[in-house]
């Protein structure tokens, strides 16, 4: 492979990288997958040996493992991002002038409130520690009710999942 520049492998085999992309439903970060794709078939450029099999299946398989490579390394990233300092989460934070988390009243709320996002924090500290309508934490947050129904629904779908893991 090496007689052809890497310039015409990589047109001759964009086919693949997209597919790939296609395959795993990675569309929404094309360039980053895409890239993983072209560094694969960079190493198999580079490292291709005629006398083990042919170059294709050789640069499908290090397409395909770069692009899961990348994706993995992508669920690490965010699950780490999930995954902070809990002086730093909403819960040990004041979420607006009225819903303060009352954090030495309540540790063990504290402990499920650290997974859930800003929004579902809000749900849960106006609806569940306050007992205000959605109606009303949609008015003071200046969004409607089907937002504040949304956050009801992942932060009870996110609880859910943390306290089955527990």
């Amino acid at each position: 492979m090496k007689e052809m520049p890497f310039e015409k492998i990589a047109s001759m085999y964009d086919p693949l990288i997209k597919s790939q992309i296609k395959l795993y439903h990675l569309s929404n970060h094309f360039d980053q997958y895409y890239q993983a794709g072209l560094l694969g078939l960079w190493r198999a450029y580079e490292t291709f040996n005629p006398e083990k099999g042919t170059f294709s299946s050789y640069a499908f398989l290090l397409v395909r493992g770069s692009i899961l490579q990348e994706l993995r390394g992508e669920a690490r990233r965010q699950k780490a991002e999930e995954i902070q300092d809990p002086h730093e989460s909403m819960t040990f934070k004041t979420l607006s002038h009225e819903d303060t988390i009352p954090y030495l009243e309540d540790v063990n709320m504290n402990l499920y409130l650290i997974h859930l996002t800003e929004n579902q924090q809000r749900w849960v500290v106006q609806r569940v520690v306050q007992m205000k309508s959605e109606a009303e934490i949609a008015e003071m947050y200046g969004v409607t009710v089907y937002a504040v129904k949304s956050w009801r629904k992942s932060a009870i779908k996110r609880l859910r999942t943390v306290l089955s893991a527990n």
